[in-house]
């Protein structure tokens, strides 16, 4: 029963209600990642590295500095996935990527906030993503739903500030 074992691997641990800056953050940088193509299980607690292509986003277990003279893309962040299924990363603010990414993001919060509920709308079966991104994503919903903080309103609110989805991406 290889799913089984997968969705195992996958649950998050230590999840408590956050606060709604953490919450956003935590929300935007993995939709980000979630985003990325990749065809591997990311393992938590391992570091990988986020990348723009033509195509949008590739996460890979290359670093910028193994490619050598081919490359992976425009390096943005260094990541790694969380016991409590969130990923954290590290950007490169100086990448050419960050404005890409900042797009991304801005353009997450902007549904966010035109959604009628945070909590209806995590995305605990995106049936349209890749195996382990539908897995990673469905687990990201279970942490999300633990960590959502108490009622929506903060989040909410937090949403409507305009400079919300920078902040997000650049704390």
């Amino acid at each position: 029963m290889p799913v089984l074992r997968d969705l195992r691997a996958l649950l998050p641990v230590h999840v408590n209600p956050k606060m709604p800056e953490e919450f956003l953050r935590d929300y935007c940088i993995s939709s980000l990642i979630l985003a990325a193509d990749f065809r591997f299980k990311p393992v938590v607690g391992n570091t990988y590295y986020l990348y723009a292509v033509d195509r949008g986003w590739s996460l890979s277990l290359i670093a910028p500095h193994e490619w050598g003279d081919r490359r992976g893309g425009t390096f943005l962040a260094r990541c790694r996935l969380r016991s409590d299924m969130t990923w954290e990363a590290v950007l490169d603010v100086g990448s050419p990527a960050v404005a890409q990414a900042r797009r991304f993001v801005e353009s997450f919060v902007a549904t966010l906030l035109a959604q009628g509920s945070i909590r209806d709308h995590l995305p605990f079966y995106a049936v349209e993503l890749p195996y382990y991104q539908r897995l990673l994503a469905t687990a990201l919903a279970a942490s999300l739903d633990k960590s959502l903080p108490e009622g929506e309103e903060a989040v909410r609110a937090l949403l409507s500030d305009p400079a919300a989805g920078r902040r997000a991406l650049l704390p």
